[in-house]
């Protein structure tokens, strides 16, 4: 029987990841729980877990700090990051630690109860690190060598690419629709950054509108995932359709 332990500072939500332990993997494994990152580390070492589902933002000790040290000590051992966020400081600490034997991932509180049942199996049946979609453009980001996006940028960025209005992303932001056109006319200066004065003026600007123009930047420098792109506009659709054959896909 496999043994998992679960970290999570809210109990209702730790209770929620055993049941559904208890209730979706057959045979269904041992669950033990810890409240925050220290507790954690203790049961660690005295229970020896086959995997850890451990939050990443607690009291008393982070997730990413109680992980640090469980690697150290037992570089082997499974954990799957589950949190409210995927922050690009999260993102970037947990990379620095990850050592090569260990099998991990990165699931999001946001997602369904069906995609955390998926991330766990992943990693504690089939050892297949699983790393949430939005993870993984974080992850790209980081590793491109242009200018890198801020959080606010990369937000921007998503909802731009979800096809949203400026005056949704005003509301899901809290923010004036002024501050969104703000946002995105510093993030297209961003984007194109560096290149030489002419191409700015004649590699699309008079074509693309700036929504479209953060999209087209953003996809070339694999900053999003082709699919996920929802906005409408038929010139970068027809840019799309021929650069990633989605009829052939």
């Amino acid at each position: 029987m496999a043994k998992v332990l679960v970290v999570e500072d809210v109990s209702a939500l730790r209770q929620h990841v055993t049941r559904l332990l208890k209730e979706k993997i057959d045979p269904p494994p041992e669950v033990i729980e810890a409240a925050n990152g220290h507790d954690g580390l203790k049961l660690f070492r005295t229970a020896r877990p086959d995997m850890i589902v451990m939050d990443i933002s607690m009291p008393e000790m982070s997730g990413i700090k109680a992980a640090e040290q469980i690697w150290q000590e037992s570089p082997a051992t499974k954990i799957l990051f589950w949190s409210q966020y995927h922050r690009e400081a999260y993102v970037r600490e947990i990379g620095k630690i990850v050592p090569d034997e260990a099998i991990h991932g990165y699931a999001l509180k946001s997602e369904t109860d069906e995609k955390l049942i998926y991330a766990i199996t992943s990693v504690l049946i089939h050892n297949n690190p699983y790393i949430d979609p939005l993870v993984r453009g974080v992850q790209a980001r980081l590793q491109c060598k242009d200018q890198s996006l801020t959080d606010v940028e990369y937000e921007t960025l998503q909802d731009v690419t979800a096809g949203l209005t400026d005056r949704a992303i005003a509301a899901r932001r809290h923010i004036s629709v002024r501050g969104v056109q703000n946002r995105l006319s510093m993030l297209l200066t961003k984007l194109i950054a560096g290149e030489d004065q002419h191409l700015r003026d004649t590699a699309g600007m008079e074509i693309y509108n700036p929504r479209t123009r953060v999209i087209f930047e953003a996809l070339k420098r694999q900053l999003i995932d082709p699919d996920a792109v929802t906005v409408l506009d038929d010139d970068l659709n027809e840019w799309l359709a021929e650069e990633f054959d989605y009829e052939k896909a």
